[in-house]
């Protein structure tokens, strides 16, 4: 019986959501389309296990949401929520980013989760507002999120997510946030009332939504409060259906498991054949990781020329010309804030970008650095899911890629080992760790 069905609004995420269900213990595997419910079918593609989601514990589906319009968004959920309805299980999770970032016009988190619950039949929806594993935490309702290594800071004084260039967080209280999406009336279960247990926390939770309330907000400081936070919500899910919104910490406290073990990096592994980088993430963590890439040839490209059908052929030759003589290729895109280019369209022109690329050659690790661009690229490489391989930095699983085609392109990608990271996510020296992992054995 599946016990988990998450949709996620982007790629990085997801593959994090992935690497919890794995981690503690379940099978599950990554869909780029909504996988058919109907009928059992024989995996064709690279290792046997999870192309019928009917054998699976957990399985999801990555979408790009977060980059989407209020209308497509609607559009895209509901298709798509209606098909994991079929599913018929008792938690369903919509996995959003730990920083919360969205707007009521694009990535609208209320609106989409709205038509989710519709869709699965949920009439409470619970909303996870920390994620501690990656220093995310929701105290009395207001979000704090860490820079790095560094310094926590309130969302809306954050350095990087405060200037967010799509969707600036400028309210900390998510109650607030979320009630320019939608909600007006979102309640707060605080960390007092979750530090009474687990009894006390399910009789908490039946009050609320025997009075009607139907968004309850959870405060989550400590790895403690996300264990009592799942232990009620699969007692309140054997009543009926429930909707999850939060990022993994929502696999995290259904599932408990040991976090991401710096050994487990050792699994990872490389194909044969050159590592692609594209950082298409401008924050100042992936401009360090780029800067601090050695074993890369390196190429800088300005959004303006991206978009320039002669500029972005003359990038393909140069690139595709050292991926074929077996050097690892790092692309990332300049700092050049001065365009008119939206940011939508150029993650749509970094995906095709990558997609060219990685059908063209055969790969040894795909890495791509940014939420949208790694949505929208491996949503136009035409693979057909994702599995989890191995932790290899916080945040940022290396998974493998899973083409079901007789096609010579596809076929290249089947099997191709993947990392894609959000801009907050993994060491500085990443891009290099990766340039460093061993080759696999045939």
């Amino acid at each position: 019986m599946t016990k988990l069905v998450f949709c996620a609004d982007d790629f990085t995420g997801a593959s994090d959501t992935l690497a919890t269900l794995a981690r503690a213990g379940l099978s599950a595997r990554l869909y780029l389309t909504a996988p058919d419910m109907s009928e059992h079918k024989d995996d064709v593609g690279h290792g046997s296990p999870g192309s019928d989601p009917g054998s699976l514990d957990a399985f999801g589906v990555a979408t790009s949401l977060r980059a989407m319009g209020v209308e497509d968004g609607v559009a895209t959920i509901g298709k798509l929520s209606s098909q994991l309805a079929k599913a018929r299980c008792g938690i369903y999770h919509f996995k959003i980013c730990s920083t919360f970032d969205s707007a009521p016009e694009t990535g609208n988190i209320a609106t989409v989760a709205d038509r989710y619950a519709q869709s699965v039949g949920a009439k409470w929806k619970a909303i996870i507002g920390g994620q501690p594993s990656l220093r995310r935490f929701c105290f009395l309702g207001n979000l704090f999120a860490g820079v790095g290594a560094g310094q926590i800071h309130r969302i809306d004084r954050h350095p990087v997510m405060a200037n967010h260039p799509v969707t600036p967080m400028s309210e900390a209280d998510l109650r607030r946030h979320l009630a320019t999406q939608g909600w007006s009336s979102v309640g707060l279960i605080d960390f007092t009332m979750i530090r009474q247990g687990r009894t006390a926390l399910i009789a908490e939770i039946k009050r609320r939504i025997a009075t009607g309330e139907t968004e309850t907000l959870f405060d989550v400081s400590d790895e403690n409060d996300l264990l009592t936070i799942g232990e009620a919500l699969h007692e309140i899910a054997t009543s009926a259906p429930i909707l999850c919104i939060g990022a993994s910490s929502v696999a995290q406290a259904l599932f408990p498991s040991f976090p991401p073990l710096p050994q487990n990096a050792a699994k990872a592994s490389r194909r044969a054949g050159p590592v692609f980088a594209f950082a298409g993430s401008r924050s100042p963590l992936t401009a360090e990781q780029v800067a601090s890439a050695q074993n890369y040839v390196k190429y800088r490209v300005s959004p303006s020329d991206l978009l320039d059908p002669d500029a972005v052929n003359l990038l393909k030759d140069e690139c595709l010309s050292a991926l074929k003589d077996g050097k690892n290729l790092l692309v990332s895109l300049s700092d050049d804030r001065n365009h008119t280019i939206a940011s939508h369209d150029l993650a749509q022109a970094s995906a095709r970008f990558i997609a060219d690329i990685s059908r063209s050659v055969a790969l040894g690790f795909l890495l791509i650095a940014g939420g949208d661009t790694s949505s929208l690229a491996v949503q136009a490489l035409g693979i057909d899911s994702l599995s989890y391989v191995a932790d290899f930095d916080a945040g940022a699983p290396v998974i493998r890629a899973h083409a079901q085609t007789h096609d010579s392109a596809q076929n290249s990608l089947d099997g191709l080992p993947m990392l894609l990271k959000g801009g907050q996510m993994g060491k500085v020296t990443l891009f290099d760790n990766i340039a460093n992992l061993a080759i696999a054995k045939a």
